[in-house]
């Protein structure tokens, strides 16, 4: 276990990871960086290390490129069903064909049971069963002009059906 010392004190990394990351469900950054290491390790691609800088998420052995988008948030309707969005802006220059585009493009839906009791719920982040995933090529997103933000309804438009992240391995075979 790596240990920090500061101000004579020796502080535990998991202890840091725990206060920094202790809610993997509020934030969509932190489900991402979560996506990201689940799909890297299910498509056995992880790096080392995460490179934040990094022009794509991962890299497949076979040097597919993959980029890594999830959400948690559920965005409301009036009258009409929620949907799931990304924010895709970051990526923008990418799908404006300003550089180098992701061969494929994953979604993440993180849909985890939410408890309203007051009491504290422990949230399966790790649980394959509550994510969901969309699998879309880079050059699909561009040709549709896709630059700000992606919905569900977007992502059907282009013939993208969620898949249960544990199967992911085995789809991708297909869809790579």
């Amino acid at each position: 276990m790596t240990r920090i010392t500061t101000l004579g004190k020796a502080l535990n990394v998991l202890s840091f990871y725990r206060w920094a990351f202790g809610d993997l469900t509020e934030q969509d950054s932190d489900i991402g960086m979560l996506a990201e290491y689940l799909v890297g390790d299910i498509l056995n691609c992880l790096p080392p290390s995460r490179k934040v800088n990094a022009p794509f998420d991962l890299i497949m052995k076979d040097g597919t490129t993959l980029e890594i988008k999830a959400t948690t948030h559920k965005y409301a309707r009036k009258g009409k069903t929620p949907y799931y969005r990304w924010k895709v802006t970051t990526q923008s220059e990418a799908l404006k064909g300003g550089r180098a585009i992701a061969d494929y493009w994953l979604f993440l839906t993180a849909a985890f049971p939410r408890e309203n009791s007051g009491t504290p719920h422990v949230v399966q982040a790790f649980d394959l069963k509550n994510l969901k995933v969309y699998v879309v090529t880079g050059e699909k997103l561009r040709t549709a002009g896709c630059t700000k933000y992606i919905s569900e309804s977007t992502l059907r438009r282009l013939e993208a059906e969620p898949i249960p992240l544990s199967e992911l391995k085995k789809s991708i075979k297909v869809r790579l």
